[in-house]
């Protein structure tokens, strides 16, 4: 029996994302991780430990070693947005960001859901943001590409996997991935980055239960 060919566009995903819909938590420290950060602590299979209010501006790494500023917005991907979900309660910051975990919705494989509620100055605010991967697994695909090239077919991802710092902070570890297929299956050139931010945790959110944020059924 001759051997199927895997599919481009499939075996992309495989080689970009191999392994990462199995990222455990806490997230490793290697990668650059900058030594002078609180470490990352091991968030519980419901995740709650993410829920929270960020300041929007944070800090992120570069590969010589500096710190240069990043928005948490940015890091949010824009294609799901909630148009009918109510944003959570105005905390009296203009230049912050809410995240609240959602539990997943009981259909087979389901897993949570991660709301992001934007600054004020953004429209739309809020955005549902799916999971990869298991329970405890906090990875998703900020965004991907496939391009056309002489002698074969360019492909790439960023994907963002989300933790806490022991000091509550958001962390975030930015995984930029590239490749370059001969002939659309075999891989020649294999490329990847490591981005880690943090953005400061300013305050909590009330206990009420997540499924209350979803928007009301139409009667």
């Amino acid at each position: 029996m001759k051997p199927r060919r895997v599919p481009p566009a499939l075996f992309g995903v495989m080689l970009l994302c191999g392994g990462c819909a199995l990222t455990p938590a806490p997230l490793k420290t290697d990668h650059g991780y900058p030594a002078d950060w609180p470490p990352p602590i091991a968030l519980s299979k419901g995740l709650t430990e993410l829920n929270g209010l960020y300041v929007n501006q944070g800090v992120a790494t570069t590969g010589d070693g500096n710190l240069v500023p990043i928005a948490l917005a940015d890091l949010v991907p824009r294609t799901l947005p909630r148009r009918g979900a109510g944003a959570e309660p105005d905390s009296g910051c203009e230049d912050c960001v809410v995240l609240r975990v959602l539990p997943p919705k009981g259909e087979f494989l389901s897993g949570p859901t991660l709301r992001f509620t934007l600054p004020v100055s953004s429209d739309p605010r809020v955005f549902d943001v799916p999971l990869s991967g298991n329970a405890d697994a906090t990875l998703y695909v900020l965004q991907n590409f496939a391009q056309s090239a002489i002698v074969g077919v360019g492909v790439g991802a960023t994907n963002v996997t989300l933790t806490c710092a022991k000091d509550g902070s958001l962390v975030a570890q930015v995984r930029n991935a590239s490749a370059l297929l001969l002939l659309m299956v075999i891989p020649i050139t294999i490329k990847d980055e490591y981005i880690w931010s943090r953005f400061e945790r300013i305050g909590e959110l009330s206990r009420r239960l997540a499924t209350d944020a979803a928007p009301p059924t139409s009667q």
